[in-house]
């Protein structure tokens, strides 16, 4: 069945007016300086007249090309009224439009696809679902299995393939006793694939998901609750096509790792894979104790950590070559490789999709009042910072 004809009516068009050198395996996170250059913040979250919101903004991700940021407010003069509004900014022309939706809460993941014509979010009155909204025709379709699992109210969406045609999204009950999966819905087919499994010990779930550009390759973390095994988080990434299943946060020598991994995200190639883990033997030579940030180069079999002493890793660019992190307070884009820095801004306030697909561009909330001129609203407001 195609996507037309599945696709729920939209309210009409979008409405107008309301987005040094570090060897693989070393030890050391790179570049203890952070380089500042030249580079330019936006605020984002403003009207299309440029008035200031008059309420909250974030989360927020950014278009693989830097142009095109979705974000939730909750200010009504975007558009916000009992729930809030649903937005997509063209930073290029300042055009704000809001992408119609059903009624419900919002605040959840969101993901666009790489040209911004199609905008993933969840959103319920009483429990989330996930839609994808194809702002070209309007229309908005609501993801759900044909047979899900008994009792599965809550669904979320984890990822976007850069085409807008595969969304990966979770499904489980609101109970937390049951599985989280891991689905992957072909848009165009109406067919969706299990990727996580079901099975009852230790109650495993899928935490986050992310899709390569074309959606054959999908990375997604595997936790467990309960159990007597430390190690209660991992990250796979899997071949839609072959199968082929492999573990991301292995450590250097292949021994099991002493703490959980969390997946930040997967490069638009799924060539690598960024993540946060508080093990100590994933390099040679160890690491303190705490969370650090790495990339793991799956095509090569080097994995670089890029971040320490409680770094948690965020997003990672569409060429896997910058990786977002938030560390002491701030939120930094360093280079996996190199060690360049790149200081973003104040707090940590950035989702999975926050970083174009060069690095060039970073989408991020704060409340930080000096970040552009005559920022007076006392708001958390969505920003891009470039370079």
């Amino acid at each position: 069945m195609s996507r037309s004809v599945r696709a729920l009516a939209g309210a009409g068009a979008v409405g107008a007016v309301v987005a040094g050198l570090c060897a693989p395996g070393q030890a050391r996170a790179a570049g203890p300086t952070t380089a500042r250059p030249a580079s330019a913040v936006q605020r984002v979250s403003t009207a299309s007249d440029g008035a200031q919101a008059d309420g909250a903004s974030g989360p927020a991700a950014v278009s693989a090309d830097g142009r095109y940021v979705v974000f939730w407010s909750a200010a009504p003069n975007l558009g916000a009224g009992y729930f809030p509004a649903l937005l997509v900014k063209d930073t290029v022309t300042g055009q704000l439009a809001q992408v119609p939706k059903p009624q419900g809460y919002g605040g959840g993941p969101l993901a666009i696809s790489a040209d911004g014509r199609y905008v993933a979010f969840s959103t319920g009155t009483r429990y989330p679902l996930p839609y994808v909204h194809d702002r070209r025709t309007g229309t908005t379709e609501l993801v759900r299995p044909k047979d899900p699992p008994i009792g599965s109210e809550i669904s979320d969406v984890a990822g976007l393939s850069a085409d807008g045609r595969h969304l990966a999204y979770t499904i489980t009950n609101r109970h937390g006793n049951a599985p989280v999966l891991l689905y992957v819905r072909d848009l165009d087919s109406g067919a969706d694939e299990l990727l996580t499994p079901a099975g009852p010990s230790g109650h495993p779930f899928a935490a986050g998901g992310s899709l390569s550009r074309d959606g054959r390759v999908a990375a997604y973390g595997i936790h467990r609750r309960g159990g007597s095994d430390p190690d209660t988080g991992d990250v796979f990434v899997r071949d839609r096509d072959t199968g082929e299943v492999e573990q991301a946060d292995i450590t250097h020598d292949g021994s099991p790792a002493d703490g959980p991994a969390r997946l930040a995200q997967l490069s638009a190639d799924g060539r690598y894979a960024a993540y946060t883990s508080t093990a100590t033997n994933v390099v040679p030579g160890g690491t303190a104790p705490g969370s650090h940030a790495y990339v793991r180069d799956l095509r090569a079999g080097l994995t670089w950590r890029v971040a320490g002493d409680g770094a948690v890793a965020k997003a990672v660019s569409g060429d896997g070559r910058w990786v977002l992190v938030a560390e002491g307070g701030r939120l930094v884009l360093v280079h996996a490789r190199s060690g360049q820095r790149r200081d973003v801004g104040p707090g940590d306030r950035a989702d999975s999709g926050a970083v174009d697909g060069g690095g060039r561009a970073v989408a991020f909330s704060s409340e930080a009042a000096d970040l552009v001129p005559g920022d007076t609203n006392a708001a958390y407001d969505v920003f891009v910072r470039r370079w």
